[in-house]
C-alpha cells in the first residue's frame, strides 16, 4: 500500500513543479507583450521610464530656447510706437530720428541719399552718413544695427522689393567702408513698398515712402 501512495504523492509533486514553470513563464511572455513603447525602450537601453521622460523634455526645453533666441535677435520696427526724438549732433536736412526703449532709428529721405531709380549714394549723403554712424558709436556701440530699404507703389513689386534691396546693401557697405562700423553688427531688409507711412497717391506721399531707415536695437 506504501507503494501506490509514494508514486501517488511523486507525480502530483511533479506537476505542481511543471505548472509553476508554465506560469512563470507565461508571466514573462505576457509581461513584454503588454510592454509599452516606452518600456521597450528601457528594455533595450537599461534606461528607466523616467530617464526617456527627462530626455523628451530637456530636448523640448532645447527646441524652445532655440525658437526664443531667435525671436528675440528679430527686428520689428515696423509694428514698434516710436517718438521722434531731437539729437543735437543730427542736424543735416532730410534726416529723421525716433525711438523708444527697444529701438532708435535714424531715417532718411531717398533724395538725400539716392537719384531716382538709383541705388548708388551721392556724395551729397557723406555728411547724413557721417553724422548717423558717429551717434550710433557714441550713444550704442557694440549694439546690432540694421539698415532698412523702402519704396513706393510705382511699378512692379519685385523690382520696388530689388532696389530697397540694393539701396540697404548701399547704405551698409558706404558705412562700413567708410564709416568704419563693425560689419559683423551690420545686417539689412528690404520691405519693398509693402510698409508705406504716406499715401501713394500723391507725388509727396510716394516720396516719403522712399526711403532708408538705420535701426539700432537697444536690448
Amino acid at each position: 500500500m506504501h507503494k501506490p501512495f509514494l508514486a501517488l504523492l511523486a507525480a502530483a509533486t511533479l506537476l505542481t513543479a511543471t505548472s509553476c514553470n508554465d506560469l512563470k513563464k507565461s508571466d514573462d511572455k505576457n509581461t513584454l507583450s503588454d510592454a509599452t513603447a516606452d518600456t521597450a525602450v528601457v528594455a533595450r537601453t537599461g534606461k528607466t521610464v523616467g530617464d526617456v521622460a527627462t530626455g523628451a523634455a530637456d530636448a523640448v526645453d532645447s527646441a524652445a530656447s532655440k525658437a526664443g533666441s531667435a525671436i528675440s535677435n528679430a527686428f520689428d520696427i515696423t509694428k514698434a510706437k516710436l517718438a521722434d526724438i531731437k539729437l543735437p549732433e543730427v542736424s543735416v536736412t532730410g534726416v529723421s530720428v525716433r525711438g523708444n526703449d527697444d529701438y532708435q532709428v535714424y531715417g532718411l529721405e531717398e533724395k538725400v541719399l539716392f537719384d531716382t531709380d538709383k541705388a548708388t549714394i551721392k556724395p551729397s549723403a557723406a555728411e547724413a552718413l557721417k553724422q548717423i554712424s558717429a551717434s550710433i558709436n557714441k550713444r550704442y556701440p557694440g549694439k546690432d544695427v540694421r539698415i532698412l530699404g523702402f519704396a513706393d507703389s510705382r511699378g512692379d513689386k519685385s523690382y520696388n522689393r530689388e532696389l530697397s534691396q540694393q539701396r540697404a546693401e548701399a547704405v551698409k557697405n558706404y558705412l562700413v567702408t567708410t564709416d568704419k562700423m563693425p560689419a559683423d553688427h551690420l545686417s539689412t531688409e528690404a520691405f519693398g513698398e509693402s510698409q508705406p507711412v504716406a499715401t501713394n497717391a500723391t507725388p509727396a506721399g510716394r516720396q516719403e515712402n522712399r526711403r532708408v531707415e538705420i535701426a539700432v536695437r537697444l536690448r
